[in-house]
């Protein structure tokens, strides 16, 4: 019997076929518009392959010039009930600061009870954060309680302070972090593209190349999420450029070399987006030979770039370009235990999972997204690609009446409790 998976996945593809034929588009024509191969538009309007992330069907609707509820036969927000992020207070209070920081005058010396902000007391909260975030179980929670204070601290501390090179720098990490906590924390975003482009102008003010290549880093992700994958890897490896000229040879600083590895494996992500599997892997072996050079035990305190990232990267890339026999191929081979992130060590189960997905292997699926969230529950609990994964793996009859299918769905919010 045809899954309600199956049905919909057929009607998708065959609605955009109509579609691009009614706008007198061929597949050649709507696969170099939006960044695909014509194998990939062929296969999805076939019905044989998944249109994955919602950022392709809004480029599809925009080149065949209907709306993406046109394109799935329904409202978008049916598709998974129950996965919509809702503001919380923490989000709320980011929000008053980040606007509110567009006032010159604030803060006011004194406002709020506070006393002025060291810079170095700042710095050292702003790592804090950083070390929070790789090694909490419960980074999103925790982190939310302490960041509204930590960036309207970093504004104070830059209106005070002498050093205004520094400053820049230290509010630019300050951003980072937020940016970071809002991308996880509540999607893609007004204020994750606010806390972004407020890091990039920080950075430019210090002008350090580090914090620069940050900036680019993660501008890239809201870029992705808007389905402007092609603008992602230029931004990359544009600043990847620039980081590259201020690396000495002779003796290259890690963290430098190290920034210049993440600019490859976001450039690369970008790419394997836009169903380019030779250009993705060509940028993530610059990324490797990075992470060799720096050898097996370097990990960047901020971006966790490293040899094992490197690997969780290659299972993304595989996952991103639908070759789920790879991605679990890849999972039997893949080290991630002395990766000294949670967040990546989960984030590396997620990929893991949605090529078991795709191969139809439900159980190990679920069990996989298990360990997912005993490693890091704020991870998976606030992951858009678990709550589709759950979505598909909740109206499989074969994994309908799996009690762990259905708790993780519900303390993931797909489910009402």
């Amino acid at each position: 019997m045809e899954s309600p998976d199956s049905a919909l996945l057929a009607g998708v593809g065959s609605a955009i076929a109509a579609h691009r034929r009614a706008a007198g588009v061929t597949q050649l024509g709507l696969a170099e518009r939006i960044g695909k191969s014509v194998q990939w538009v062929s296969a999805v309007e076939q019905g044989r392959r998944h249109a994955e992330r919602l950022t392709d069907l809004i480029r599809v609707a925009a080149v065949v010039g209907c709306s993406v509820d046109d394109l799935i036969g329904r409202p978008v927000d049916e598709l998974a009930p129950g996965t919509e992020r809702r503001p919380t207070e923490a989000t709320a209070a980011i929000r008053e600061v980040i606007m509110r920081a567009a006032d010159p005058l604030w803060p006011a010396v004194g406002a709020e009870g506070s006393a002025p902000a060291s810079l170095e007391d700042v710095r050292r909260r702003v790592t804090e954060a950083w070390t929070i975030w790789h090694g909490s179980v419960v980074a999103i929670s925790e982190l939310g309680k302490v960041l509204p204070t930590l960036l309207t601290d970093a504004h104070r501390a830059r209106r005070d302070a002498q050093d205004t090179a520094e400053a820049a720098r230290v509010l630019a990490g300050a951003y980072q972090i937020v940016r970071q906590w809002l991308h996880h924390a509540q999607g893609v975003g007004d204020l994750t593209w606010i806390a972004a482009e407020r890091a990039r102008q920080a950075a430019f003010e210090s002008d350090d190349a580090y914090q620069i290549a940050l900036a680019a880093w993660s501008l890239s992700g809201p870029y992705r999420r808007a389905g402007q994958q092609d603008e992602a890897t230029r931004l990359c490896l544009s600043a990847a450029d620039a980081v590259h000229a201020r690396i000495d040879s002779s003796r290259p600083d890690p963290q430098l070399l190290g920034a210049y590895g993440m600019l490859h494996l976001a450039a690369s992500v970008s790419a394997a987006q836009s169903d380019q599997d030779g250009r993705a892997w060509a940028l993530h072996h610059v990324a490797e030979d990075a992470a060799r050079a720096l050898g097996p035990t370097y990990y960047d305190p901020w971006t966790k770039f490293g040899v094992g990232n490197v690997d969780i990267h290659g299972a993304a890339l595989y996952a991103e370009l639908g070759r789920a026999d790879d991605v679990v191929e890849l999972s039997r081979h893949l080290e991630i235990d002395n990766v000294p992130s949670v967040e990546r060590r989960s984030s590396a189960l997620i990929s893991i999972s949605r090529g078991y997905v795709r191969r139809r292997e439900d159980e190990a699926a679920a069990l996989v997204l298990l360990d997912a969230e005993r490693i890091s529950a704020d991870n998976v609990h606030n992951s858009t690609v678990v709550r589709e994964l759950l979505r598909e793996l909740v109206i499989n009859d074969r994994v309908r009446a799996r009690p762990h299918v259905r708790g993780l769905a519900r303390r993931s919010g797909l489910l009402a409790s």
